[in-house]
Order: structure tokens, then C-alpha cells, then sequence
């Protein structure tokens, strides 16, 4: 959604601002009016409203839902618990959907195709220096944060590379964009955004998708059968986290030493219980196949700050305690400024990167909405500016800070747009603002009931590459599984860790059985 992170489970709060009983109150009369309805009528971008017979049904499905996601391990640490602090001992649910949302098949396969070219991109993008120093130098002008990754990114160049393999780890997000201009009559697949290296939900998203086969399945038990509207759906298969365990492992393989630890960076007293554990006991498990013993340890960047250090006199290799030579650093979080609270935590254009590949740079592009860098200050920059003040509807603002810290929608993007200098500028980017579909769901959180509301999704595509970046040779290129996080239509920021979004997986229809001839199939889910 418009905010990230892995399971920050806000997930006994309403973040809305709509009454709960409201909120209900609609839930209910919205299933009352549909049992009378012709079932001719319903849309499979409301199949629920076909699925579920009476509030019972619901509240039995709720139940059966909540049990199977406790049996396996589809749970959290609570956000608030009794004592305070943070732990283990008190987990619950995540916020989930209760069935899959429905997404049109063939823009889940437009993203899968796109992925290996995505990662292929950000690989070329992260090798060339030169480039990455021009993109950020008016960044870094008015954003203090970014500047001191780009001071350590030229520290690390000046003194030459002596690692040349990298892994990389990828979500690019997007939503199902559909245009009312033309009728309504077409979706297109357009990107949110790409994450790299702290790409929440993979443990989750396998396991929520388990999750919803057994609702699905014990709905075919109450009716008989699979219920008719869902004859041409299909749920994709997802293997985010044994894919993306695989790409890990086989980076602490290629560094060649069988007693190095494989090190993952967190904050430790967040609940990204899906993103840490779930893959370091993949990473092991993948170990123990091949005969290897992969010791997989968790840092907060505070301890390892204290307890790394680089063998500056021989190969460069990185040591924990002294003792333990590290293979790789999976970082998991630093992406906000509150995660480097001291100094201790701080070390001392597509057709560039395709130049003789126009399908793959076409394929790329697709994608794209529009997105506009504010560091210049030409006659069309002041045009978008100006327009995004009268119609701030159609725009988002973005910053380079991750965990939904840095976007800003609406008055509050006007208003910013209009007291910042150039220079304060340079830090954000404007995007024009997706339409997506909206869908009904039923969305379950901690001590409320699972409520029928309307849902917009976003669908996060995985890949992994390792490459080489001394010469640009790539080791290993892939799609590794998908996540989805979902938000009521009517929420702006709608990420895990803002407590707006739950977690969900697809179920996917062919476009042209979810678009209608009418707007109001779309308007009106």
C-alpha cells in the first residue's frame, strides 16, 4: 500500500476514523440486500457476497479461519501487550482478509513477466556509481538521511570493491489501475513502487495463501461443491519464502567458506516475525538438504554496530566477535532514520541499463505511472507542481524514507508543495495517483468482527538476482513468489506498519469477467 512493512501488528486498533458500529451496521445491511439479489447478478469482484448465506456462516468461517491461522503459524507478537514490551509470548493473528481478493489473471502475469527485467534493472542501477551519484546529488540537498548512505556509498567505491558478489532482493508493488476515461472497459498493470533488501511479507505471504485454500475449501464443504462463481478463478501458487531462502542460501554457498555466518540486520523490537524467522529457518532447513550447517543469526543494527568489524589488513572479510567470519548481511530494516539512533550505527534511465534491448525497456515501462523528480525547476516541473496544488486528488508526494514515514497525499501534499524551497524539493518525487479496482472483501482484525468492506489490493512481486559486479555477470535471476497487502478503499496510507492494511492473497479471474459494461461495477463493488 501506500506504506510498508512487515507485520507491525497494529493489529487490535481501527486506524480509520470510521466508527466501528457504523462500520458494522453497513457490514450487515450490505449482506442483508444481497441475500434477495439474483445471484445472476453478482460480480466476481464481489463473489464473496455469493459465497457467504447468512452472518452465521460468517461468524463460523471467522472462527475456523482464526484456528487454522494459530495451527500454522500464522500468528505475531501483539502490538500492545499486557506488560508492554514486546515478546513472543502473546501472539495473535495477524490482520488478514478472509478470503482471497480477486485480481485480474492477466495483469498477474504481466508483473511475473516483468520481474526478471526489474531485477536485472535495479542490478545495473546499483553497479553503476557514476550514475547513482548524479541521481542523488539534489536528493541529498534537502534529505540528511539519504546524504549518509550516499557518503558511505562513495566511501566504499573510493576504497575499491573487494566483495564483488551481491545479492539482491526485490518487491516491486503495484495495483490494478483502471481508467474511467475510457469507459471502463480496460485495467493496466502500473507500479507503487520497488523495495530492495527489506521487502516485508514473504514468511506470511506462502502461509496466508494456505490459509485462504483451506476457507476456500471448507466453503466447497458448506455448499456441496465449489460455488459456480468461482469455476474460472485461479489461486497462484506461492513459494516467497523457500524461493527467497534459496537465493540467500546459494549467496552464503558462492563465498565459499562452510564455518561463515549468514547475518540478518533488524530492529528488534518490531514484530517482522515473518520476514526473520520464517526465512531463517528456510535457510537452515535448505542447509541441512545439501549437508551444510548455515548458522543464520539475527542482529539489531545497534549490537551489531558493536560487535562486527572489517579485517581491513588482509581480505576485507567481515568478522563477528572477532571470531566468526560473516558471508552475508541481510538487512532487514534501516530503512527509516529511528533505526540508527546513535552515530554507532553508521560505517565511518531504463534505456541506459537496455541500451540494445527495446522490448525488455518497453516491457519495464509499461508498468509505469507517472513519476516526476522535483530537484529541477523547468517550465514542465512547474506545471505538474502547479497542478498537483489545484488537484492534489490525482497526485502523491514521496520521500526516499521508507515505512510510509515519507508520503503524503491530499491538503497535506498541496500545502507542503507550496512552503518548500527548490532545494527541500530535490528530496521528493511526485506520482500520479493510481485508480484501482475496488473489490469486496471481508477484513478481519484482533477484537473486531470480520467486517464486509470495500478493498483496493496491492500486489507485491518477489525476484531475487546475485551477480557480479566487477564485470556485470549474473549468477542467478528469478520470480520468487508474490504478497499481497489489501486497505478499505476509503484509507490512504494502508501499510502494515501504519496499521491501515492486512494481509492477503489473490484469487484470479480473466479481466474480462471483472470489468462490466457499466462504471458502477467497478465504482460500486
Amino acid at each position: 500500500m501506500e506504506c510498508d512493512g512487515g507485520v507491525h501488528a497494529k493489529n487490535c486498533i481501527d486506524q480509520s476514523g470510521t466508527k466501528f458500529a457504523d462500520r458494522l451496521e453497513h457490514s450487515l445491511e450490505i449482506g442483508a440486500k444481497k441475500s434477495g439479489a439474483n445471484k445472476g447478478e453478482i460480480h466476481c469482484n464481489k463473489y464473496v457476497l455469493e459465497v457467504i448465506s447468512d452472518n452465521d456462516q460468517l461468524r463460523m468461517l471467522e472462527q475456523y479461519a482464526i484456528d487454522y491461522a494459530h495451527s500454522i503459524g500464522l500468528v505475531s507478537p501483539i502490538s500492545d501487550p499486557p506488560d508492554g514490551k514486546l515478546t513472543n509470548i502473546y501472539a495473535v493473528p495477524p490482520p488478514i482478509a478472509l478470503f482471497p481478493s480477486p485480481f485480474p489473471r492477466e495483469l498477474y502475469d504481466h508483473a511475473v513477466k516483468v520481474q526478471q527485467a526489474m531485477n536485472e534493472l535495479y542490478f545495473r542501477v546499483a553497479s553503476d556509481h557514476d550514475f547513482l551519484m548524479d541521481a542523488f546529488k539534489d536528493v541529498i540537498k534537502g534529505d540528511p538521511f539519504i546524504a549518509r548512505f550516499v557518503q558511505i556509498a562513495k566511501m566504499v567505491h573510493d576504497e575499491g570493491i573487494h566483495q564483488p558478489l551481491a545479492v539482491q532482493l526485490q518487491r516491486a508493488d503495484y495495483m490494478a489501475h483502471w481508467d474511467p476515461s475510457d469507459g471502463g472497459g480496460t485495467m493496466a498493470l502500473k507500479q507503487v513502487e520497488v523495495n530492495i533488501g527489506a521487502i516485508g511479507g514473504p514468511g506470511f505471504a506462502r502461509t496466508v495463501s494456505k490459509l485462504h485454500k483451506k476457507v476456500l475449501d471448507k466453503l466447497a464443504i458448506e455448499h456441496g461443491g465449489q460455488p459456480a462463481i468461482l469455476a474460472n478463478s485461479e489461486a497462484p501458487v506461492n513459494r516467497s519464502r523457500q524461493n527467497i531462502a534459496y537465493a540467500l542460501y546459494q549467496s552464503w554457498k558462492l563465498f565459499g567458506d562452510p564455518k561463515a555466518v549468514l547475518l540478518c540486520l533488524s530492529t528488534m523490537d518490531s514484530t517482522h516475525f515473518e520476514q526473520l524467522q520464517f526465512i531463517q529457518f528456510e535457510v537452515e532447513k535448505l542447509g541441512k538438504q545439501q549437508g551444510d550447517l548455515v548458522n543464520v543469526l539475527v542482529l539489531s543494527l545497534t549490537d551489531a554496530s558493536k560487535r562486527i568489524s572489517l579485517n581491513e589488513t588482509g581480505d576485507f572479510s567481515l568478522y563477528l566477535d572477532g571470531t566468526k567470519r560473516v558471508a552475508l548481511v541481510h538487512i532487514t530494516d534501516g530503512n527509516v532514520p529511528g533505526e540508527f539512533p546513535t552515530e554507532h550505527e553508521w560505517p565511518g534511465m531504463v534505456e541506459r541499463f537496455f541500451p540494445d534491448d527495446p522490448k525488455r525497456v518497453a516491457l519495464i515501462r509499461s508498468t509505469f505511472t507517472g513519476l516526476w523528480g522535483l530537484e529541477f525547476e523547468d517550465e514542465a516541473i512547474r506545471e505538474v507542481i502547479e497542478d498537483a496544488i489545484r488537484s492534489p486528488a490525482n497526485y502523491i508526494l514521496k520521500s526516499q524514507v521508507e515505512g510510509g514515514l515519507g508520503i503524503f497525499f491530499d491538503h497535506q501534499m498541496a500545502q507542503m508543495l507550496q512552503q518548500m524551497s527548490k532545494e527541500e524539493r530535490g528530496a521528493y518525487i511526485l506520482q500520479r495517483r493510481i485508480n484501482p479496482l475496488v473489490v469486496k472483501n471481508y477484513l478481519m482484525r484482533q477484537k473486531i468482527p470480520a467486517l464486509l468492506e470495500d478493498v483496493v489490493s496491492e500486489m507485491g512481486i518477489y525476484g531475487s538476482l546475485i551477480g557480479d559486479q566487477s564485470n556485470g555477470r549474473i549468477l542467478h535471476n528469478a520470480f520468487d513468489g508474490h504478497v499481497v497487502r489489501s486497505k478499505r478503499s476509503d484509507v490512504s496510507h494502508g501499510g502494515m506498519s501504519c496499521g491501515g492494511g492486512l494481509i492477503d492473497s489473490l484469487l484470479l479471474f480473466p479481466m474480462a469477467q471483472m470489468l462490466d459494461k457499466s462504471k458502477s461495477a467497478l465504482n460500486e463493488c
